[in-house]
């Protein structure tokens, strides 16, 4: 049996579909806060509405179902959400993790996988790697890492096996948030004008499938106690980048006005993961290359034919 906390949302839903698809037993916690649009394909996973800032009845919940495998992905993830709301991010992002983690410990859980960022780490021009320096700029990024540190006080306080998940810029399709991929998707539905903030930061960009491909994998790959593993591409690109793609793509030129009331009051230059440790317990390499998982976004969002 597997839960999926968040199982309706952005990386969720991917997630939630490739369970099913594998004829996986699986139940849904989601608040319905954010659902991802175009899922009707998953009507017949069962979806317990509860909200995780709830202890009591999520240790209900889980004693009741007595799952093998917890993927936590529910959080509030949008940045200008989180710093707009700070003292609710922490209630989400933080003490709703503590309250999960306990009641998997007294449920029996054999493997918890804690959905982390990228954004724990420091801005470093060299591929991040698990042991690189820790350095949140915003309360996303310091409510994961406060998230990764309870992980690893519950998998050495407990039986709880937990793989801490540090999860790189998901893009794709049925985004639930204004991330930069869906303002430049969004904006294009316009014209061929962009009004963007600050074009020249690189991030690695990976795609939701190979996302939730290796978050799978990972689940069979059990721990001792806790580890640390990056969930990324390897490959890095800027906004800039990211807009010439699309432009060659579609077959337009695109024009770009920079705004600098978008600009982040805190952003890092450089985010690319090494991703050798996943690959070393996967044997995994990402299938979704940035110019293919593109082109089929555009496509799904009807901004190119589908062949």
């Amino acid at each position: 049996m597997n839960v999926v906390t968040g199982g309706l949302g952005f990386i969720g839903n991917e997630l939630v579909r490739q369970l099913l698809r594998a004829n996986e037993e699986l139940v849904v916690l989601d608040n319905r806060n954010r659902v991802a649009p175009d899922i009707g394909d998953l009507a017949r996973a069962r979806v317990v509405e509860v909200d995780l800032t709830s202890p009591e009845r999520v240790s209900e919940i889980l004693a009741e179902l007595k799952p093998q495998i917890v993927y936590h992905l529910a959080a509030i993830h949008f940045i200008p959400e989180c710093n707009a709301n700070p003292e609710r991010t922490l209630r989400v992002n933080v003490e709703a993790t503590m309250g999960l983690l306990r009641a998997c410990a007294a449920a029996g859980v054999e493997h918890f996988l804690y959905a982390s960022s990228g954004a724990i780490y420091a801005d470093s021009p060299l591929p991040l790697n698990e042991e690189s320096a820790v350095g949140p700029v915003d309360i996303y990024g310091w409510s994961k890492w406060f998230g990764e540190e309870l992980c690893r006080w519950q998998a050495r306080t407990s039986k709880l096996r937990v793989t801490v998940c540090r999860l790189f810029n998901n893009y794709g399709p049925r985004e639930t948030n204004a991330h930069i991929v869906p303002e430049i998707i969004s904006q294009l539905r316009h014209g061929r004008s962009l009004s963007l903030g600050n074009t020249k930061p690189r991030r690695d960009y990976v795609h939701t499938a190979d996302c939730a491909r290796s978050l799978r994998g990972l689940a069979h790959q059990p721990p001792g106690s806790c580890q640390t593993v990056n969930i990324a591409s390897g490959q890095d690109a800027s906004v800039d980048e990211l807009v010439g793609l699309i432009s060659e793509l579609l077959g337009e030129p695109i024009e770009v006005t920079v705004d600098l009331a978008r600009f982040r009051q805190a952003d890092k230059l450089v985010q690319k993961a090494d991703i050798g440790r996943l690959g070393r317990l996967l044997s995994w390499q990402p299938e979704m290359p940035l110019r293919t998982g593109m082109k089929e976004l555009l496509q799904y969002e009807n901004l190119l034919p589908r062949l």
